[in-house]
């Protein structure tokens, strides 16, 4: 199967859209401990960074106004939403910025720049001091809702 067949159409919050270019961001958090008076270092991983998703898009047509007012309301609508996109598929996400962009030389087009953060709904900061039992039945409670989101998660990032 080649790769045009596996295109899906964008999306955000089922709200269309055409795609220049989209970049996701990943990578591990750490820290470089560098020892005065040494060629030494050290380094901590501290676990895996929040994906972020860069978007240059685009609405077209004799209604682009509607189109792009319907794609902005989305983007400023709180909390996160599904993001589809053509070629690295669906995650939930919340919008962090956006620009519009409409220029008098390209009539019936307006451009977006969008950039997004992976959402992980229910996942809670660690607190200064450890309950081990509460901590044991909540990371039952995740193991549980994780193999529940696993069997039909919209999500295809992992």
């Amino acid at each position: 199967m080649s790769w045009r067949d596996e295109l899906r159409p964008p999306s955000f919050r089922g709200v269309p859209f055409h795609i220049e270019a989209n970049t996701r961001f990943g990578g591990r958090r750490g820290f470089t401990y560098e020892f005065a008076k040494s060629e030494r270092s050290s380094d901590e991983d501290l676990g895996r960074r929040v994906t972020r998703v860069a978007i240059s898009a685009y609405v077209i047509g004799p209604d682009y106004l509607d189109q792009a007012d319907d794609l902005e309301a989305a983007l400023q609508r709180e909390g996160a939403g599904l993001l589809v996109l053509s070629t690295m598929g669906q995650a939930t996400m919340r919008c962090e910025t956006y620009q519009r962009i409409e220029t008098k030389d390209q009539g019936g087009l307006a451009r977006f720049e969008m950039a997004f953060v992976r959402s992980q709904v229910g996942v809670a900061a660690p607190s200064g001091r450890e309950n081990t039992q509460a901590a044991a039945r909540a990371a039952a409670a995740q193991n549980a809702t994780a193999a529940e989101l696993s069997a039909g998660s919209d999500d295809d990032w992992s």
